[in-house]
């Protein structure tokens, strides 16, 4: 069965579903389909044209942790991430690790990024992401001009990649973001809740 051949999230989403109901695995249908994108982005469509323009220089980007003593709730760092990322906020990650933002990196990293507990001696305790496809270092990479996104972060925030999105949406990343919005605010109602069970301090 040929994939429709294109980089939009619509062609994306629409051979996902194509795969899948052929009766290939979820996994595999989701990285058959990123694949086709990333190759249609290569070639610019579905031919390569006789003159092709300048090929425009790779910016820079960043995914994973943001280690950074600017403050969580303060934006000052700027860089760049793939189009289709998602920011999760300081709060959220140091909730998640009782406190720690340390913590919360590890957990992040385990819970959107396919390794189980103790199943990696990398940092935070992933050896892959998803799909089985090896992780690049936790500051990014590069990545062609008109693919990122432009953002002013903070330190503690963590970055998920378009690939942990659409994981998280069952291979649409619309509701990719729409499940990470509403895990966000859960999180917060949680901490909420955590927060005002907890003693008061103690008195010697």
């Amino acid at each position: 069965m040929p994939l429709q051949k294109g980089a939009g999230q619509s062609t994306i989403s629409h051979n996902i579903s194509e795969m899948i109901a052929s009766g290939h695995p979820k996994d595999q249908s989701v990285a058959a389909a990123l694949n086709t994108a990333r190759q249609a982005d290569a070639h610019g469509g579905t031919q390569r044209q006789p003159s092709l323009p300048k090929v425009p220089k790779p910016t820079k980007v960043h995914v994973g942790p943001i280690h950074s003593s600017v403050a969580g709730r303060t934006d000052h760092l700027p860089m760049n991430v793939p189009s289709g990322s998602y920011v999760l906020p300081a709060d959220i990650v140091s909730s998640h690790g009782g406190g720690s933002t340390l913590a919360g990196f590890k957990i992040m990293r385990r819970t959107f990024g396919g390794m189980p507990y103790g199943g990696s001696k990398n940092p935070y305790g992933q050896g892959s992401g998803p799909y089985g496809q090896p992780l690049g270092k936790a500051s990014g990479g590069e990545v062609p001009e008109g693919h990122t996104v432009p953002i002013v972060a903070a330190g503690g925030e963590y970055v998920l990649t378009p690939e942990e999105v659409l994981k998280v949406g069952d291979g649409d990343m619309e509701m990719g973001h729409r499940v990470l919005d509403d895990f966000v605010l859960r999180s917060r109602k949680d901490l909420i809740d955590t927060l005002k069970k907890l003693p008061g301090p103690k008195r010697s």
